[in-house]
């Protein structure tokens, strides 16, 4: 066995969106990595998750990663940014629902990324191609995983490939190689929740269906007739599709599930047979809800799917994983860098936990009650097509379900506290500058430039948001807190909307920023004892420590 040696600083399992992920916020923060994905590249596979959320893309997009890219490749901006919910594709249609909250001067985007709906490989494809741009990451594929030590000093990797097997070392290792993740076995993490809620099986399509769905385009399909019950998945409506129907747990056996199977159960639910239907892939899995009991062992950690494992009715799962990686990067960085002890690291998990927990919740919630609609269903349709009543009922009940697909709140709405919360309402986000809360966005124009109050913070150190009539003293202010940098709005802001941070700044107050974007404190004039509790803030957060070893 060889050892290899390439002063890669962090060692990430997982070449997936959010090991990409992780790999990109960290180069961006100036440090080094390898990630090992033990797949070599394949022409095509299966779509997976599809939406990516406000909140995901506002951090794609602090890191430079293109987002306008991102939306173009998306095909639903002009396809119906919906679901519908039909007893066949071509037959009766009994309501719909939107996937995100409609948008206009009077009620404004609460953000500068819109959700958008993705195919998952095409989202990999667009981080593969910043991380190859940047020089501080190495992606090597056809890498396994098979074991690790963690010591005080640092962590090895051992790593079979093609060429045979390997070890590497480095400061952390980061796991981020999925629900089945063998660096979580191998560290003895175990999971908490409901390991089997139902088997389920994802059907990848090729079909030209735009014949079928011009008249109602939508994102997903929901068929309700319980002789051919599931989910279509719209991707591209002229290629790109996944059926999921819905098994039944005592009915499941993979074996049945051939491509000519597949294609009569993606015709049933059509209402035709006449459509060529190309079968590309057929992804058997569990339908899960788990937690990890640890998110960390040693210099060890766990990310996105390694840590969690939630129903997709919510589309959650994705999202939690790319604000995993975001809120672990800038504090891997801040103690790589000395800048703040070891006890910053500890706060991953107490963030990050407890908002997988609410997620978890809300995507349980969501399958259990599909379940109260597909039964309506069963009972309105088992004599035929429904009548007015039975299209009416199907049509109310269709309408308690927005909180499966409208979920503003539980995207952009959580606080890391203490103590961590979700949002009050799962369908709708208040501003809020309390701590733990994400910093509200409003759009501004200052100099001539456009740009989002998301924009002005430090992606590496925390950030003193300020009103330029203030700057000189809390400039002076900033001798006592060395983790912070200054970012002064000028006395003249064009907001094109209320921003809830402005009158906190025009009177002479601040907010300080951590460098994910959550408010850490706001303090309403400079003085000694704001300068007091700004210094506490950054001391909960361990940079003190680092001051104090240095």
């Amino acid at each position: 066995m060889r050892t290899v040696c390439q002063n890669a600083r962090v060692l990430i399992v997982g070449g997936g969106p959010v090991g990409l992920a992780m790999a990109i916020f960290l180069a961006r923060l100036g440090h080094r990595c390898v990630v090992f994905e033990k797949k070599l590249p394949r022409a095509s596979s299966a779509p997976k998750a599809h939406v990516l959320n406000p909140r995901s893309l506002e951090i794609c997009r602090s890191f430079g990663i293109d987002v306008q890219a991102l939306r173009e490749l998306s095909a639903h901006e002009t396809d119906g940014n919906c679901a519908r919910f039909l007893d066949r594709l071509t037959g009766t249609a009994f309501g719909k629902l939107p996937l995100d909250t409609p948008y206009d001067a009077v009620r404004p985007c609460p953000s500068p990324t819109p959700l958008l709906n993705l195919a998952q490989p095409l989202f990999e494809s667009v981080l593969l191609q910043h991380a190859q741009t940047l020089p501080e990451i190495e992606v090597r594929r056809g890498h396994s995983f098979t074991a690790c030590t963690s010591a005080t000093e640092g962590v090895t990797v051992q790593i079979d490939s093609p060429d045979g097997a390997y070890v590497e070392s480095g400061s952390h290792l980061v796991a981020a190689d999925g629900a089945n993740s063998a660096v979580r076995d191998v560290l003895g993490i175990a999971m908490d929740g409901i390991p089997a809620i139902r088997p389920r099986v994802t059907i990848h399509f090729e079909a030209d269906l735009r014949a079928l769905v011009r008249d109602r385009p939508a994102v997903l399909y929901w068929i309700l007739d319980p002789a051919a019950h599931g989910t279509f998945i719209c991707y591209d409506a002229a290629s790109t599709w996944v059926y999921t129907p819905r098994v039944a747990p005592e009915a499941f056996d993979r074996a049945d599930y051939t491509h000519d199977h597949c294609r009569r159960l993606i015709h049933a639910a059509l209402g035709t047979d006449q459509v060529p239907v190309e079968i590309r892939h057929v992804v058997p899995w569990m339908m899960a809800a788990q937690v990890a009991e640890r998110y960390a062992q040693g210099r060890c950690f766990l990310v996105g799917d390694a840590a969690h494992r939630f129903p997709p009715t919510g589309g959650f799962g994705l999202n939690t994983g790319i604000q995993d990686a975001h809120n672990l990067a800038w504090k891997l960085a801040a103690v790589l860098e000395g800048r703040a002890g070891e006890a910053l690291l500890a706060s991953y998990e107490a963030e990050r936990q407890p908002v997988a927990r609410i997620n978890t919740a809300q995507s349980v919630h969501n399958a259990q009650k599909l379940t109260g609609l597909f039964a309506l269903a069963a009972d309105t349709l088992a004599q035929g097509p429904a009548d007015a009543g039975g299209r009416a009922a199907l049509g109310a009940e269709i309408e308690t379900h927005r909180e499966h697909f409208l979920s503003e709140g539980m995207q952009l709405g959580f606080t890391y506290g203490p103590p961590v919360q979700g949002a009050p309402d799962p369908l709708h986000y208040t501003p809020s500058l309390a701590p733990g809360a994400r910093l509200p966005h409003a759009w501004f124009t200052a100099a001539g430039a456009r740009r989002s109050t998301l924009d002005l913070v430090d992606l590496k150190r925390c950030t003193l948001l300020a009103c330029q009539g203030h700057a000189t003293q809390w400039r002076a202010a900033l001798a006592d807190l060395p983790e912070c940098t200054l970012a002064a709005l000028p006395l003249v802001v064009d907001f094109e909307s209320d921003w809830l941070g402005a009158a906190v700044l025009r009177a002479g107050g601040a907010i300080l920023v951590r460098p994910d974007g959550h408010i850490a404190r706001v303090v309403q004039r400079c003085d000694a004892q704001a300068r007091a509790a700004l210094q506490a803030s950054l001391e909960g957060l361990a940079f003190e420590a680092a001051s104090t070893a240095a």
